[in-house]
């Protein structure tokens, strides 16, 4: 598994690689009775979602070295199987985690996931973005919002700003696409927020991209 890792630059300690076993060997036992992802090979998973997901840890990094809150919380709206939110736990410990999704089977299997890895200040909630960003608990209240692949950018910006506090920050994962590169700034408008950073990468083959967003 780290010769995966690796390829990507990323350099996994024991303990970290430890997790992520257990939790491959958790996602491949769930997925083969409940459909959580169409990818069910070992090294599939390894790639397009384990390494996807840490792509966002520099940037979370970079948050955290400016921020005051030594434990940022962190939404991932749309988590689906736990992705980017378990493996950004457990490469970055000390974020507090809400995993946001609307479908009842892939919430349940997070927390199995949570359960059985032994994570903590992480939980997997069942609800729709639009009906959360009216809780109080939860309205203005996270430092950094992530969603991966999960809808049109206009739409997860519509859905993502309200959580953010005054300084948070909006990490999209996305393909690279004309139409929502230009379209991310009519919605930044309308949002008030504003594109402060991009990192560009290739995975499996394919270009990715991460937007990163914050309020003006």
């Amino acid at each position: 598994m780290q010769s995966q890792f690796s390829s990507h630059g990323f350099e996994l300690s024991d303990s970290e690689l430890a997790q992520f076993e257990q939790f491959l060997s958790l996602f491949m036992e769930y997925n083969a009775h409940t459909n959580l992802s169409a990818i069910r090979d070992r090294e599939g998973i390894i790639e397009k979602h384990f390494i996807d997901s840490l792509y966002g840890v520099s940037i979370i990094s970079e948050i955290m070295e400016t921020s005051q809150n030594p434990a940022p919380r962190l939404l991932d709206i749309g988590s689906g199987g736990g992705f980017p939110g378990i493996p950004l736990k457990i490469a970055i410990p000390e974020l507090d985690i809400t995993l946001l999704d609307s479908v009842g089977k892939k919430v349940k299997a997070m927390s199995h996931f949570i359960e059985n890895i032994g994570l903590t200040d992480i939980q997997a909630i069942q609800d729709r973005a639009e009906s959360l960003a009216k809780n109080p608990d939860h309205k203005g209240k996270y430092d950094i919002v992530v969603s991966r692949a999960t809808a049109y950018i206009t739409d997860i910006l519509f859905w993502s700003a309200p959580f953010l506090t005054k300084n948070g920050r909006i990490i999209l994962y996305k393909m690279p696409g004309e139409d929502e590169r230009r379209d991310i700034g009519q919605a930044c408008q309308k949002y008030r927020l504003k594109l402060i950073g991009e990192l560009e990468y290739e995975l499996a083959g394919k270009a990715r991209i991460l937007y990163v967003l914050g309020r003006i």
